[in-house]
């Protein structure tokens, strides 16, 4: 604490930690470069090579801006060269320093992911090319799913003109494209809110990543603990002088300390005067702290000086008290646009981006206040020849082939997979919450998820019909064997004599052996068969097909739908079995006087008897209840591995859209905030999908893309029904019959 770069720092303001020698602040009293430079070289270690790096070996690290740009320019193996592994990643040059003896000058760098951020101090044309050399070595170097770059630059000490064309370079660089969810065309802000969106898109990262909230608090040690275990990727912020309002200052000077425990490291530039004997080095970083308030939080500074500027003081943790002289790297705007553009077309060959290996998950962003359901399940434009795609990747045996989209989550499509995360799905929330909608929704994911033959869902109103249409809009998918209602005590008995029959024939069908392993014995391994062709005398179904030499059409059969092979009798069907209830609580304490009250008793024990068995026989639950005090202490809510309740999630008074809820998942203790995916709202028009062209200035590209309001056909069909009809005629296409129904 005593020595490195606090130390210089409390002796450029005048401060003295104890046990510090008075003699000491001396020597930032004046600076002079020329008389100071061979000290200052002088005191580094000699293996200081985060400092400054030896011969040619140097020069091949850390490039000059001729061979930067020539990297840009041409095909070659350094572009991109860098990732979390590399052990040069995040380093960047700033300038050369010359060694004793007339030795060549030799790199001066400064690691990133040591020092957390670095400070940039000078006048502004000087100050503009350091920060441009050193942006674009790090976007030649390092790929786009490895760094991204986002730009704060809104001092109201300078016309927003001018700022934007010292910065239109930038807008560039693939790097500059949001990548994560952001809301806006660019990672630039320009104003303040702008400024405010690219903020709030950093803190939320932060409150998601290893400190989680309380990062803004967390010890230097352990935001450099954090910071050494971050694999990627990182993001670089550019810090454009005073970020204007006092929130956004406190949140850059937060961001610069305890950004690096998330990869995010700051730029921060800060115009000033040359440190010279007349404009002394404390001085300088005085001014620099006052037009940069994260200046002061930067782990690394470098202050340019001399007469012209091209001086360059680097202080960094290994640079000695008095940090290294160099002169500085620079170049100009035409070098950085040309630069820019050269990189502008290049994408990554693997757009799914995956760094070292691994794969990145996306960035928190804000939860709409509306989903559509096919969208968030890939199918916007729902097909037979999409679906049966998507049914061919559930025959893969390594998926348990039971998992639903529940609609957008903070990094994507939210998906509850109950044969992984839990046997049985809950859902509470108050009238007008979504509920049903979300049942719907759900019924609708898990038909567009897998097979008919494979996967059968049966439905029930709690409620009875008088309630609305509820889930009877449901029926219309192929998956859907049987619907009931409440309010036909008859056929609820039925039902409730089915469900436990149904769960004792797979019991004895099963026999000890878990439903997955089953499942993935008997799955219909789908094969390609092409069509005989019609001759004389042939009978049978192949009467009639057409040639495959003339339509060039292949044919898929199912196994399990052709003649048991060596006289073995084909396996009684037994899809994953759904069981989707809405009104559960109407069910456990129905109404006095209610039609469905005699037979409510029945169909809660059979329901119950699947809470309990049903998971290890391949029948899952999916209750939704308005009074969950009423059902708490039922076998259903105790068993339900994965819960959602929908509504406000703080105060009650708190409006909310329809469909905002949290999934919990008991596993893990984990709580997701997400919007429901609505399946009923009429289709959109199509002149709402077509795009839109308008001309933009590179001052509103931080702005949020313009979209034209989602517009309904109001006599259009819904969703679900456009989604019903593709689902049948895929069934049919790929000869999957629905299950028997239950009733």
């Amino acid at each position: 604490r005593r020595g490195g770069l606090g130390a210089w720092a409390r002796r450029l303001t005048g401060g003295r930690a104890a046990g510090e020698r008075p003699d000491d602040d001396a020597a930032f009293a004046e600076y002079d470069p020329a008389a100071d430079h061979a000290a200052a070289l002088a005191e580094l270690p000699g293996g200081a090579e985060a400092a400054v790096s030896d011969g040619p070996v140097g020069y091949e690290r850390w490039p000059d801006a001729a061979t930067i740009l020539l990297t840009a320019l041409g095909p070659g193996p350094r572009l991109w060269e860098r990732g979390p592994d590399h052990p040069d990643a995040l380093t960047v040059r700033l300038g050369t320093a010359s060694r004793h003896g007339g030795r060549a000058a030799v790199p001066v760098t400064v690691e990133l992911r040591r020092a957390g951020s670095l400070g940039l101090a000078g006048p502004r044309t000087r100050l503009a090319g350091l920060a441009r050399s050193a942006i674009a070595q790090l976007a030649a170097l390092h790929s786009p799913g490895t760094l991204e770059i986002v730009l704060i630059s809104t001092d109201r000490a300078r016309a927003v003109e001018e700022r934007v064309a010292d910065w239109s370079w930038l807008g560039w660089l693939p790097q500059v494209r949001p990548a994560h969810g952001q809301d806006c065309r660019l990672l630039l802000a320009h104003d303040k809110e702008q400024a405010a969106a690219r903020a709030a898109e950093l803190v939320r990262r932060l409150d998601d990543g290893p400190l989680g909230p309380g990062w803004a608090s967390a010890e230097r040690a352990e935001v450099a603990s954090a910071a050494a275990r971050h694999q990627g990727p990182y993001t670089l912020v550019i810090v454009d002088g005073d970020p204007g309002s006092s929130a956004l200052r406190e949140t850059t000077a937060r961001l610069a300390a305890g950004g690096p425990a998330a990869g995010i490291h700051l730029l921060c530039l800060a115009e000033t005067p040359a440190a010279s004997p007349a404009f002394p080095l404390a001085a300088t970083y005085e001014a620099a702290r006052e037009a940069s308030p994260a200046f002061g939080e930067c782990g690394a500074v470098a202050v340019l000086s001399g007469d012209v500027a091209t001086a360059l003081r680097v202080v960094q943790p290994g640079s000695g008290p008095n940090g290294t002289v160099a002169t500085v790297d620079a170049v100009s705007g035409a070098w950085a646009e040309r630069f820019a553009r050269a990189l502008a077309p290049l994408r990554e060959t693997d757009a799914t981006a995956t760094v070292g290996g691994r794969t990145v998950h996306r960035a928190a962003v804000p939860l709409p206040d509306s989903a559509r359901l096919l969208d968030e399940l890939g199918l916007a434009r729902a097909t037979p020849a999409s679906l049966m795609a998507r049914w061919a990747a559930a025959l893969d045996t390594d998926r348990p082939g039971a998992a639903a989209v529940l609609g957008a989550g903070p990094h994507g499509p939210l998906c509850a997979d109950l044969a992984a995360d839990g046997s049985h799905l809950l859902v509470e929330g108050a009238a007008a919450t979504g509920k049903t909608e979300l049942l719907r929704s759900l019924a609708a994911s898990l038909a567009a998820a897998d097979r008919p033959d494979l996967l059968s869902l049966v439905l029930v109103d709690g409620g009875g019909s008088e309630r609305g249409e509820g889930l009877k809009v449901c029926t219309d998918l192929p998956h859907v064997t049987t619907y009931l209602a409440a309010s036909d005590p008859v056929r609820m008995r039925e039902f409730a004599q089915a469900l436990s029959s149904e769960l004792k024939r797979r019991a004895e069908i099963l026999a000890g052996t878990p439903f997955a392993e089953w499942r993935t014995k008997h799955l219909p391994a789908p094969r390609i068969v092409a069509p005989r062709r019609t001759t004389e005398g042939t009978s049978g179904s192949a009467a009639g097909e057409p040639d495959p030499s003339t339509t060039g059409t292949l044919r898929l059969r199912a196994r399990s739908g052709a003649p048991a092979e060596d006289g073995v009798p084909a396996a009684a069907p037994m899809p994953r079995l759904f069981v989707l209830v809405d009104d559960f609580d109407a069910l456990v304490a129905p109404a006095l006087g209610s039609t469905g009250r005699p037979a409510a008793g029945s169909v809660v024990r059979a329901l119950e008897a699947v809470a309990r068995d049903g998971a290890a026989l391949g029948v899952h639950l999916i209750a939704a209840t308005g009074h969950p005090d009423r059902t708490a202490e039922t076998a259903t809510s105790e068993r339900a591995g994965l819960r959602v309740r929908l509504g406000a999630a703080g105060d009650p008074s708190e409006p909310v859209p329809a469909g905002r809820g949290l999934l919990h998942r008991a596993a893990d203790g984990s709580s997701t905030p997400f919007q429901a995916g609505r399946v009923t709202g009429r289709i959109p028009r199509t002149s709402t999908l077509r795009p839109t062209v308008v001309p933009l200035e590179w001052r509103r590209m931080g702005d949020p893309p313009a979209r034209r309001p989602l517009r309904e056909l109001g006599n259009g069909p819904t969703d679900l029904a456009l989604l019903a009809s593709a689902l049948q005629r895929a069934a049919q296409s790929s000869g999957a019959p629905s299950a028997p129904p239950l009733v």
